[in-house]
Formats: C-alpha cells, structure tokens, sequence
C-alpha cells in the first residue's frame, strides 16, 4: 500500500473524512514517509506520531499533564499487583495499531488484559489496547476529543478515558455490542466504575486535589477497593 497522502485519502473512503480532520487540525512535520521509516527516524525533541504517510508533531506536555498521568500508571500498576493480574502497562511513545488503516498513535496511557499483553510487540501493541487514557494538553482538545475519539471507536479500544486537567473534566466511554462508545455517568458518589479493569473504581474528584495520591496512599485505596469487592 503507497504512504503517499493524496493515494492513501483516496484508498478507503470510509476513512477520508477521518484523514481531512487529521490534515486540517494537525501540525505536519514530514510528508510521505512510510510508517517503516517513521520507526526508523529520529524526531529530535518532538513528540511525533505518524498517520496516514504524515510525522504529526503532538503538543508538549505541562506539569499537571505529567503528573496525572504518573498518578494513573501508578494507580494501574497497584491495582494488577494486588489483583494479581498479569495485564500491561504502556505509556507515551509505546505506540498503538488498532487497524492497518487508522494512524499509529502514541497514548498517554495503554492497558492490556492478560490475555492481550502479546499484542505488545517491540515498540508497538499490534491491535487495540483494551483501554486507552488521553490527557488532555492545550492545542490537543479536538485532536483527543473528537478526532483519536473516532480512531479509538473504530479501532475496537474497550474503554477510552480522557482527563482534561484545563477544566478539570472527566469523559468515561465503553465499546458497546455494536462498536459505538456510550459515554459512562459516574455513581452518586462521585466515582467511575470501569468494565475492562472490574472491580477497579476510581474516585474522580481526587484528579483535582493539589497533591496527588502518592504510593502508600493509592496503594491504600486500591487494597480498600479490592476488600470491598470480595
């Protein structure tokens, strides 16, 4: 299949409106290079990913993007070690193929069941993770609302999590029977109960505090969580 833009927007149509959203609210860095030589190229201190033969330079990331983002990963990690699950844990730039035919994104956060960890194979997860987390940055809102929306969706990702620490939202959406994502409410006290990760809960307003839960105090929650499972 050529990598050139204009062959790969007239390929498929089912994705060509998909494409033109990429190209008009996108900030192209390299043109017609193959997703083999993207693996193979150094960006320098750009945080690229690569879509449809295009190098995409993504937003840099502030210091609450940062911070949330060590918050999940370590909020996952506890909770497959006290699970004892074996699941996975990826980050930015493990990269995710979810179809042949939809851009190499590189997620904030990836999480593969047991099952899945195989589809993590040198630097990419060939398929879709089984949830995906995009922290929201400035200049990133359409591009994690909107557009990688419809990749994840279309991709098959279970479960899509986006945190915008700028107005301090959360948007929970799971994969229903027909691959459409339904946005999840949260309970009457405030938490998300996700369906990938059950019985994994988390208590949404805790996003917003100053400081972050640190180890002891998330491995606390989790073990509590857990306890109240049984």
């Amino acid at each position: 299949m050529s990598d050139s833009i204009a062959e790969q927007i007239n390929e498929v149509d089912e994705y060509a409106d998909l494409k033109e959203m990429i190209l008009a609210e996108s900030e192209i860095i390299a043109t017609d290079i193959s997703y083999e030589d993207f693996l193979k190229t150094e960006y320098g201190y750009f945080h690229v990913e690569w879509a449809y033969g295009m190098v995409i330079k993504m937003p840099g990331i502030q210091l609450a993007h940062n911070l949330l983002t060590a918050f999940l990963e370590r909020f996952f990690v506890i909770y497959f070690e006290l699970a004892q699950t074996d699941g996975l844990i990826l980050h930015d730039p493990a990269l995710m193929r979810s179809l042949d035919k939809l851009p190499r994104r590189a997620p904030d956060l990836q999480v593969l069941l047991p099952e899945n960890r195989d589809r993590f194979q040198g630097v990419e997860t060939v398929g879709p993770a089984d949830l995906v987390v995009e922290i929201v940055s400035k200049g990133s809102q359409r591009t994690d609302r909107v557009t990688k929306f419809r990749e994840y969706e279309k991709g098959g990702v279970k479960e899509y999590w986006i945190i915008d620490p700028l107005y301090s939202e959360t948007l929970f959406y799971q994969l229903n029977d027909e691959g459409i994502y339904e946005r999840m409410e949260l309970d009457q006290e405030g938490k998300y109960h996700s369906k990938v990760l059950n019985p994994l809960v988390l208590p949404v307003a805790l996003l917003w505090q100053d400081d972050l839960p640190g180890i002891r105090e998330t491995l606390a929650m989790v073990e509590a969580m857990l306890k109240a499972a049984e």
